[in-house]
């Protein structure tokens, strides 16, 4: 050991020493980590600058150094200064899993995630293939390379004086931090307000505070959601008077046409080709068919769950978590309630996944059939149930989530060095594809099944935009004509109703299913038309009445008072 070494080890086993040298080390590389997460999470994804004014800048400095004091304050109250080092630790954690969940959600963790932990079983895998390692290890790195400066070195003394002043030091930059940056504050210190910024706004929270300040919002919203303290937002006089012409039909009208509705697990509009989906491709270019390929996805933090919400009752998610786990007691209008006929959802997991066992019956299905295996065996199942007389079905696929598992059934050819999660992707469709030949062969020779009206769609996109971006560059660097940029979902409608094949090139949203097959089934004076158009009538599309995010606001209002419960059924 050289003499300098050996100074500083007997320096450093001074209590006082010890106490400074871990908590300038734990501040700084924790700034470093807000910086480095900031970066990873915003900056880059959007090849711009997070911080639109040296405002701001200045402004998000302050509060990410706020939190670095703040906690590494704590050193002084530590004995065993080592269990900085678990803390630390703990960060690198809490700022990996964000970053993951980001990758895969579209969204930050909050208090909605840990909602639904517990809910989704078997679906860890799906996130797991959105660690990129060379970024989340950087992470537990700075902690493994600080931590090995002092860790054979032991302090026992405390210092509350050094302690609150250093905490001291740390709220004042937080207060700077937000007279600075004024006006780029966002509402965080209600939950109304917190709510308004999750999803596609959350980030704003987080660019301009600290991912480190997210915690204590969250455990402060999660005993509200266990107490069932959801945010009320009452209907004003202008939003009832908008919704009113959407909800004055008949509660008790029924029809007589059977319906099918299939949901092709992350489907993306841009594997619907011929290559790729030859059958599903097929289908879409038949007679009686109407084929919308720009279809955008408007679920909000529920994927699953939302997008069967939205097929089967034309509302849309609430601002924030998953209606189908906090308003399943809701009365909701749905497609399958328009028949007094047996109704049956066949499911590929166990019900409680989303709650499926009380959103069922809220749904209109009095059977749920569990089939947990691969989607190619899926379809003679649903084959099978129709040749036994079931006239109203729903069935979801699962094997084309991510990790895409079912891309070994598939014969279809890919480079070997294409990324593989766009390989298995594919794959994956090309394999699901195979499976749904029985029943698209069915149809085509079928006059019984000839006489429903079908739904094909996707349930929502699942592949993050750095993703695509990857597969484009390849696509582009190999010649290939693989368009994965586009994050919408692709809609296949058969109904012996339409006349030829209707090929809808607009933009059309999720929320345009509904009242598109609302009129197939003759059904246009039930109680709820749905806020979207009917797609099979071109002059509706021109003059869409209700733009997607006034009917996201309408709808959200809508469930939290249940409104077809007070309003409709009721009279109010």
């Amino acid at each position: 050991m050289t003499k300098s070494a050996e100074k500083f080890r007997l320096w450093l086993s001074k209590g006082h020493n010890a106490a400074w040298v871990v908590f300038a080390l734990f501040a700084f590389f924790t700034f470093i980590k807000t910086l480095l997460f900031d970066e990873c999470a915003f900056n880059y994804r959007a090849n711009a600058t997070i911080f639109e004014s040296q405002r701001s800048f200045w402004g998000a400095l302050f509060t990410k150094l706020s939190m670095a004091l703040i906690f590494a304050s704590f050193t002084f109250l530590l004995r065993d200064k080592r269990w900085m080092i678990l803390l630390s630790f703990a960060i690198d954690t809490w700022c990996v899993a964000n970053l993951i969940y980001m990758r895969n959600n579209y969204i930050l963790l909050d208090a909605e995630a840990f909602n639904e932990a517990g809910n989704l079983h078997g679906y860890w895998l799906s996130t797991l293939i959105y660690i990129e390692w060379g970024i989340d290890l950087a992470f537990y790195l700075m902690t493994a390379l600080w931590s090995c400066i002092f860790f054979f070195t032991n302090c026992s003394k405390r210092s509350w004086k050094a302690f609150l002043i250093v905490l001291a030091i740390g709220i004042v930059c937080h207060f700077i931090g937000d007279a600075i940056k004024q006006t780029v504050t966002v509402n965080t210190i209600s939950r109304e307000g917190r709510e308004q910024v999750y999803g596609t706004s959350y980030s704003r929270a987080v660019e301009h505070n600290s991912i480190l300040e997210a915690p204590a919002y969250i455990l402060y919203d999660y005993s509200k959601m266990k107490k069932n303290e959801m945010p009320y937002r009452p209907l004003t006089e202008d939003d009832l008077e908008q919704i009113a012409p959407l909800a004055n039909g008949n509660p008790n009208i029924k029809t007589d046409a059977p319906l099918l509705i299939i949901l092709l697990e992350s489907l993306e509009n841009w594997v619907c080709r011929e290559d790729v989906m030859p059958n599903l491709w097929r289908l879409s270019q038949s007679e009686h068919v109407l084929y919308a390929d720009h279809v955008h996805t408007q679920i909000v933090g529920a994927p699953s769950a939302d997008g069967q919400m939205i097929a089967n009752t034309g509302l849309l998610p609430i601002s924030a978590g998953a209606t189908c786990l906090h308003f399943p007691h809701n009365y909701y209008p749905a497609l399958m309630k328009l028949t007094d006929e047996h109704t049956t959802l066949l499911l590929p997991h166990d019900p409680s996944v989303w709650n499926q066992t009380e959103m069922s019956p809220a749904y209109g299905y009095d059977t749920t059939i569990v089939f947990s295996d691969i989607d190619t065996l899926l379809f003679p199942r649903l084959n099978q149930l129709i040749d036994d007389g079931e006239r109203h079905i729903q069935c979801i696929t699962q094997s084309t989530h991510a990790p895409f598992a079912n891309e070994k059934y598939s014969t279809l050819p890919m480079p070997d060095d294409m990324p593989w999660v766009m390989s298995n992707y594919i794959r994956g469709f090309n394999a699901l594809d195979n499976g749904l030949k029985l029943f698209i062969d069915k149809l085509q020779t079928d006059p019984v099944l000839q006489q429903y009206t079908i739904v094909i769609t996707g349930d929502h996109r699942i592949l993050h935009k750095e993703k695509r971006e990857q597969m484009l560059r390849y696509s582009k660097k190999h010649g290939l004509n693989y368009n994965a940029t586009d994050d919408c979902l692709p809609l296949i409608i058969y109904s012996p109703k339409i006349q030829g094949n209707i090929h809808v090139t607009e933009e059309a949203y999720q929320m345009d299913i509904y009242p598109t097959v609302l009129s197939l089934l003759g059904a246009k004076n039930y109680m709820w038309k749905g806020f979207g158009v009917d797609l099979t009538d071109s002059e509706q599309i021109a003059g869409r009445q209700i733009s997607a995010r006034r009917a996201a606001e309408l709808s959200d209002k809508m469930i939290r008072n249940d409104y077809f419960r007070k309003y409709v059924l009721w009279g109010e």
